[in-house]
């Protein structure tokens, strides 16, 4: 709970900060923007770390084939990245990549997704 607080701390001081000197600065104002994106991405890999752990523990003792599992945990991290990304490329201003890096998430989670569908067919075979 410490480190939500200190990254959302840090997020209002730099969002404060941006739109200071996004007057006069605004190259200036998306760079700030997109270290202090960083650096609160950053501060959330512990966390990550021990979700994967917890998440590893599950895909053991299910039982199932991580063939299962690895494709929805793909498309997690493809969507949260996908949407960091269109945030700050709307924050430039650039509305057109931002849709552009939106649609290309979707068809990279779509692609990922499509071993799992794999699996889900030979699983469907094997109980006829």
């Amino acid at each position: 709970m410490e480190i939500i607080a200190k990254a959302a701390a840090v997020a209002v001081l730099c969002a404060a900060c941006s739109l200071l000197i996004k007057t006069k600065n605004p190259e200036y104002s998306f760079v700030l923007s997109t270290i202090c994106a960083v650096c609160v991405c950053a501060a959330a890999v512990g966390m990550i770390s021990s979700l994967a752990d917890f998440v590893s523990g599950i895909i053991k003792s299910s039982g199932l084939p991580s063939a299962v599992f690895v494709p929805i945990i793909k498309c997690v991290g493809i969507a949260v990245l996908t949407k960091l990304v269109c945030n700050l490329c709307k924050d430039a201003g650039q509305n057109g990549t931002s849709s552009a890096v939106e649609y290309l998430g979707s068809a990279a989670m779509v692609y990922t997704a499509m071993p799992l569908l794999g699996t889900l067919l030979k699983t469907l075979e094997g109980l006829t």
